[in-house]
C-alpha cells in the first residue's frame, strides 16, 4: 500500500450512480473500486484502487457527456496529491475544460476543489473534455516512499459536474 496524502482520510460513503443516462450532469463519478469512472477515462489513469484512482504521467483526461445547452457549469473534485513535505508539499494541478484553462490548484491532503466552467467553453450537445495536468508528478520511488516507479500526480476519489 502506498502511503501518501490519499491514505490520510477515510473515503466518504457515496453510492455510485449507475444510471444509463448519457448525461453526466449531477451524477457523482466515483473513482474507487465498484465506481463508475472507467467509462469516462480517456488517458493518463492508473488502475483503480480501493478508494481512488491515480493520475499516471503528467496529464490525465476525462470525457463527460453533457446536455445540449452550453452552461455555465461547475466541477467539484475530491482529490489529494502525491506529496512529501518539505520537498514536495503539494501537487500543482492545472485544470482544463475543452482545452481552456479554468483553474490551478495546490493539492495536498484530501480536499474538495471546485472550478467554474464558462458557458462559452462547452461544445453544445456534445461532450466536455476535462484535463488535469500535474507538471510535478513523480514516482513514490523517487521520493523514497516505496518501490513504486509509476509517475503519479493526484489520486481522485470523486468528481461531480453541476449546472451554474
Amino acid at each position: 500500500m502506498l502511503l501518501c496524502a490519499c491514505n490520510k482520510a477515510p473515503e466518504p460513503t457515496v453510492n455510485a450512480n449507475n444510471s444509463t443516462n448519457s448525461e453526466s450532469v449531477g451524477q457523482k463519478i466515483q473513482f474507487n473500486q465498484g465506481g463508475n469512472s472507467e467509462r469516462y477515462r480517456i488517458s493518463g489513469w492508473s488502475q483503480t484502487e480501493t478508494d481512488f484512482t491515480w493520475t499516471e504521467g503528467t496529464t490525465a483526461k476525462l470525457d463527460l457527456p453533457i446536455a445540449s445547452d452550453a452552461g455555465p457549469w461547475t466541477i467539484k473534485v475530491l482529490v489529494s496529491g502525491l506529496i512529501r513535505p518539505p520537498d514536495l508539499p503539494f501537487q500543482l494541478v492545472e485544470v482544463y475544460a475543452n482545452g481552456k484553462k479554468i483553474a490551478e490548484w495546490q493539492v495536498g491532503s484530501v480536499s474538495e476543489f471546485s472550478a467554474p466552467i464558462p458557458g462559452g467553453v462547452l461544445k453544445t450537445g456534445g461532450s466536455l473534455t476535462l484535463e488535469f495536468r500535474t507538471p510535478k508528478a513523480t514516482s513514490p520511488k523517487a521520493l523514497g516512499m516505496s518501490a513504486d516507479t509509476r509517475i503519479l500526480g493526484i489520486c481522485v476519489r470523486s468528481l461531480e459536474l453541476t449546472r451554474g
